[in-house]
């Protein structure tokens, strides 16, 4: 009969206030789980998808590497590639010397294989090119300026000979 005394002397504010605290932790729940959800993204962004990244393109450099490729290993040898198989690659680090790897434990290639650059590419970068038409101006002031304007003819005394080897007198003899 005490306890029950004691919650009507209370009041009301007694049940209130438990349920304020209900709200305010769940709230606070969803909080936490956002937070983990922005920090595993942070971390996916940072460290996974870098990581995977450099080992895709690292595993491209492996298969596109050839005969006669200089190379460095992970632990820091340098070589030259004598021999390759599916999973493993022989190189040779000295006159005479020559080690097995493994191909995962290429770490670099020191030869730098350029691409081929495409016909097409070529072809468009000639046929981009337009001549100013400052310069048509200029090409028919000239060609007006050493045509002699009754005849049409070019006129021998404006124009210059181009530079080149002097003539070489002759000799008298």
């Amino acid at each position: 009969m005490s306890a029950l005394y004691c919650l009507l002397s209370a009041g009301p504010g007694v049940f209130l206030a438990a349920e304020k605290t209900t709200k305010t932790t769940s709230t606070n729940t969803w909080i936490m789980w956002v937070l983990i959800a922005v920090m595993l993204g942070v971390f996916y962004f940072i460290l996974i998808r870098p990581q995977r990244k450099r080992a895709q393109e690292h595993d491209q450099m492996v298969q596109k590497l050839e005969k006669g490729d200089e190379v460095v290993t992970i632990g820091g040898m340098h070589g030259t590639i004598k021999r390759m198989t599916d999973d493993s690659v022989v190189l040779e680090v000295d006159k005479g010397v020559s080690i097995t790897f493994s191909r995962s434990a290429i770490a670099r290639s020191l030869t730098v294989h350029e691409p081929e650059p495409d016909e097409e590419e070529e072809e468009e970068e000639d046929l981009d090119y337009e001549e100013p038409e400052e310069f048509e101006d200029l090409d028919e002031e000239l060609e007006g300026e050493l045509e002699d304007e009754e005849t049409g003819e070019l006129d021998e005394a404006s124009v210059e000979e181009e530079p080149g080897e002097p003539e070489a007198p002759e000799d008298k003899k």
